[in-house]
């Protein structure tokens, strides 16, 4: 009986220890690490005024972090609200070494103008660098291109936006017979990014 209970103390042993050494490998992104990646981009911010709406792990203590996608949230005109708040769509510059994830960002109208609200420039799509800005870029049954890619493929379909979507937004696109529904980025009026 005790040569059970020993193995038995011994496995657990090894699983904590295997556990441990696990989430070493794991390092939590901070706020402080996305504000400095927001402010590179272009929007003036400290880690006070950063929420990250989850826990965020990456496989390297200091990675460098790329702005995907900014969205205003809320209703009205930027000049209008008491307090802005955007929606800001990060990754990993290096691929595999952290998931995309969000945080929130907000600030004071009086200490920010609707000119550094949005990034001057966010991430590349593709080479094209694109700007955040309100006007409806891509209309309702517009036919378009949703190209999904990643290091192994690369998928384009043609698709019928099924809302409004503006440059950096994610809207609902079908494809022509209206059998297949996704889900993709605004990156032109005629072109969306999606991912699998």
């Amino acid at each position: 009986m005790t040569a059970r209970w020993t193995a038995l103390l011994m496995a657990a042993t090894g699983v904590a220890v295997q556990a441990q050494s696990q989430s070493r490998n794991r390092f939590e992104l901070t706020a402080a690490q996305v504000a400095f990646a927001v402010s590179a981009s272009g929007m003036q911010t400290t880690a006070e005024h950063v929420s990250l709406l989850t826990r965020v792990v990456a496989t390297e203590p200091e990675p460098v972090l790329d702005v995907l996608s900014v969205e205003t949230l809320g209703k009205g005109p930027l000049a209008e609200q008491s307090d802005v708040r955007v929606r800001v769509k990060l990754a990993c510059h290096i691929q595999g070494k952290c998931l995309p994830f969000y945080a929130i960002v907000s600030s004071l109208p009086s200490t920010a103008s609707s000119a550094n609200i949005m990034p001057k420039a966010s991430t590349t799509l593709g080479n094209t660098v694109w700007y955040a800005h309100s006007e409806i870029t891509m209309r309702a049954g517009t036919h378009a291109t949703l190209i999904m890619d990643d290091q192994r493929s690369h998928i384009q379909i043609a698709v019928v936006s099924l809302e409004n979507g503006i440059v950096g937004h994610r809207i609902h696109v079908a494809s022509p017979d209206h059998k297949q529904t996704y889900v993709g980025e605004v990156v032109n009026a005629r072109l969306l990014r999606g991912s699998f």
